[in-house]
């Protein structure tokens, strides 16, 4: 590696493992690692279960010090507004000799205001805002049934909450996992107590005299009671600092952007896959 210096905005697993493979790989200059929430970097997959279900507190992705030991500038609570790309970093951050974008992706919310008890997940503070909702709640609804949703699904179940799962498709994860499993899924939730309404969309919500949610009301004319909704439709790369491509910042095989000394990884990276002959974003570890 020819830089001396690495900037990397985002501090999900993506800008962790980078900055951490360029000291295995015996990188030695300077890496600072800035990331717009409070917290180290940490494990995202346990944010809808066993965190959410307050079995688990520590969830960061390496102990106290590993940063300090290892050289990595932590920069943490900095929300990245704007890139120098000239000086390869972010505004009023010190000049490097490689930027890697490494913002991952946000939830997807619904078009418009909701009102209050309407929830996404994607952060450690969604995940303990709607673990203190779970707590003072006796129905939650869930729009969409993809791995979030089913995932918070079996955990709010586990707390003794009442499920609705709704989704357009036919069955819970028939986008990733296919029908045939699908079909299994849906009976264990049913068996677990879950109130399945697939192949239902949302059309509107309601809310009780005092403005919060009090009932989703489906397509098919049924309404679903409820104190708490988590809307769990997926999520969008955050690539607004580098041009704002809703299908992620292309880059090629190695990660390079078309911007020199710019590179892009994680959730917000449409790499080219040669293999595929194609660029292709892959939202998984």
């Amino acid at each position: 590696v020819s830089a001396r210096s690495v900037v990397i905005v985002g501090a999900g697993l993506a800008g962790s493992r980078c900055a951490e493979t360029l000291r295995s790989e015996g990188f030695d200059g300077r890496i600072l690692l800035v990331g717009d929430e409070e917290r180290p970097p940490y494990e995202r997959p346990a944010l809808s279960k066993e965190f959410l279900a307050g079995e688990r507190e520590r969830i960061e992705l390496r102990p106290p010090g590993y940063w300090d030991e290892r050289g990595i500038e932590l920069v943490l609570g900095r929300r990245v507004e704007r890139l120098d790309l000239g000086r390869r970093t972010y505004e009023g951050g010190p000049a490097a000799d490689a930027l890697v974008i490494a913002t991952g992706a946000r939830a997807r919310a619904l078009p418009g205001p909701t009102p209050p008890g309407v929830l996404t997940l994607r952060t450690a503070a969604d995940a303990e805002r709607l673990r203190g909702e779970l707590a003072a709640t006796s129905r939650l609804a869930i729009v969409g049934a993809g791995f979030v949703g089913a995932e918070v699904a079996s955990t709010a179940r586990s707390l003794g909450v009442d499920v609705t799962l709704i989704d357009l498709t036919p069955v819970p994860l028939a986008r990733v996992l296919g029908e045939e499993t699908g079909r299994l899924l849906a009976e264990r939730y049913r068996a677990h107590g879950v109130d399945l309404r697939m192949g239902a969309g949302l059309s509107k919500m309601r809310t009780s005299a005092d403005g919060a949610l009090s009932a989703l009301e489906l397509a098919d004319g049924s309404v679903v009671p409820c104190d708490t909704a988590l809307i769990a439709i997926g999520a969008a790369p955050a690539s607004e600092l580098l041009g704002g491509d809703p299908g992620g910042i292309e880059t090629d095989a190695c990660g390079r952007s078309a911007h020199p000394g710019v590179f892009a990884c994680g959730d917000v990276a449409r790499s080219w896959r040669p293999s595929l002959g194609d660029s292709v974003r892959v939202e998984h570890w």
